[in-house]
Parts: structure tokens; sequence; C-alpha cells
């Protein structure tokens, strides 16, 4: 769905826009389109690929976007998974809990 700029709903999807941007790994590239497409009104939770997850709902923004451009898994299912799911941290190269890191 797309939003008017002036919209509540706008406004609530740029805040888990930097919301996700704070908590997610990505690099520029990935953080660029993400913001291009919550710019434009979109929400973070579809996709211009109309790609699905098994469970048929639409992958948000950015794993839409690194399955289209050549990733297969990552991190970024921390955005979606339960309080438990770890998060992975480059720099300790290790998981650490979800409330460790956001």
């Amino acid at each position: 769905m797309r939003y008017g700029k002036n919209s509540i709903d706008y406004q609530i999807n740029m805040e888990a826009f930097h919301e996700m941007e704070n908590c997610v790994p990505m690099t520029k590239p990935e953080r660029d389109a993400l913001r291009n497409w919550v710019k434009k009104g979109y929400d973070l939770d579809t996709n211009p690929w109309d790609l699905f997850d098994s469970d048929d709902l639409p992958l948000n923004y950015l794993q839409a976007y690194r399955l289209e451009f050549g990733y297969s898994s990552g991190p970024w299912d921390y955005w979606k998974g339960p309080d438990t799911q770890t998060y992975w941290d480059e720099s300790r190269k290790c998981f650490i809990p979800k409330d460790e890191f956001c």
C-alpha cells in the first residue's frame, strides 16, 4: 500500500524505518534502497517484487531486496523473529540476544 506523506500511516512507517535502520545491519545500498521505498510512501512490509515467505505472507522490503539481489539467508530475519531469536554480531562474531542489541 502507498501512503500520502501527511498521513498517520506514513509517519508510523517512517518511525518503523528508523527503528529498522538502527537495529538491522545493512549495507549503504540496502539502506538507500529501503529509505527510497519508504519515502515514496510504501509500507516496509511490502516489496515491489511480490515475494512471499513460506506462510504466503509478503516479505518485508529488505528481505525481498536481499533475495532479489542474490542473498539467500542472513541476520535480517531478526526483524520479524520472536523475542527469543538471536542476532548475529559481526564485531563479536557470535549471536547475541535481541535485548542486548536494541
